[in-house]
């Protein structure tokens, strides 16, 4: 019944066309650009990263943590701004893959134009990867579902990205609700964030163990449209909860490239009011990164 609900309401959503939000992008992304991109040479992963921009999404603890895995297993990576994606229309010219982290997808839709969204999908369709993480997966998705705690009412919006054509639901409450403090000061996480357990599909990335104790900050769960073929990497363990044995992380193709979206956060874990690296969840980011660009 859960999942028929979501289905049922997925084609009311598809119907209707959010406007406002379009509208919105549209006038806020003038508003506060800085004017240069970075100087940009090409390496193996382009990282997104809008820190600079007075509205922008990233989370730069994430964006730190990424740069420390692929350092630690050997790529090369750059920083790309909203205005390098707007404007360079041949990505696959300076990289494999493009990583978007966590954060804020409102930010990444304020910044990440008409053009971009192009450029993004062209990247992929070319044969680039897309790697998503939290608010990454959120904006490759057609619909978001997004209720803040269990007291909040569900929010829809329909994003202009468009990778994954079906549903990405959260905050997941009954792991952590969004606005639920975590008794941490701001400079960790002041709130919405908690470790949570996923079951990793050993057929799929046997390398990795099996259960992942693994930070999840407000991620999604992933449904599919129908006609929207994918793998599920790993799914969230929470046992009688709605979330229990949906997709925690998907992989599928997109043209000539692959996309990998994750809901919870394997780049940096949290406990004790500490951030801190996990080899375990950073070897499974190693052997995704290697199926979706063979390296």
């Amino acid at each position: 019944m859960f999942l028929k609900t979501f289905y049922c309401t997925n084609i009311a959503i598809r119907i209707s066309t959010i406007l406002l939000l379009t509208l919105f992008i549209v006038i806020v992304g003038v508003i506060a650009v800085p004017s240069d991109s970075w100087s940009l040479t090409g390496a193996d992963v382009a990282i997104y990263n809008d820190t600079y921009y007075s509205l922008g999404g990233t989370w730069p603890n994430g964006i730190t943590a990424i740069k420390a895995m692929l350092s630690y297993f050997g790529y090369t990576y750059e920083d790309v701004t909203p205005t390098d994606i707007n404007t360079i229309s041949n990505l696959n010219s300076l990289y494999k893959m493009i990583i978007f982290g966590g954060g804020w997808a409102g930010g990444y839709n304020t910044y990440v134009g008409f053009s971009g969204f192009e450029n993004i999908r062209n990247f992929v369709n070319n044969g680039g990867a897309y790697f998503g993480i939290c608010a990454g997966a959120y904006f490759a998705t057609k619909v978001v579902m997004w209720k803040e705690d269990y007291p909040s009412v569900i929010n829809y919006y329909q994003y202009p990205l468009g990778l994954f054509e079906g549903i990405g639901l959260g905050a997941l409450v009954h792991i952590m609700g969004w606005n639920t403090p975590t008794g941490c000061s701001p400079e960790t996480i002041a709130k919405g964030a908690a470790m949570t357990t996923i079951n990793v599909d050993n057929s799929v990335l046997p390398n990795v163990n099996k259960s992942l104790s693994i930070l999840y900050f407000g991620g999604p769960f992933f449904i599919p449209f129908p006609g929207q073929t994918f793998t599920t990497v790993a799914t969230y363990q929470s046992v009688g909860a709605p979330s229990d044995g949906y997709a925690a992380m998907v992989m599928f193709k997109y043209g000539n490239g692959k996309v990998f979206l994750s809901g919870p956060h394997p780049e940096i874990s949290f406990d004790n009011c500490s951030l801190w690296y996990d080899i375990n969840t950073w070897t499974l980011m190693k052997d995704v990164i290697a199926k979706l660009i063979g390296k």
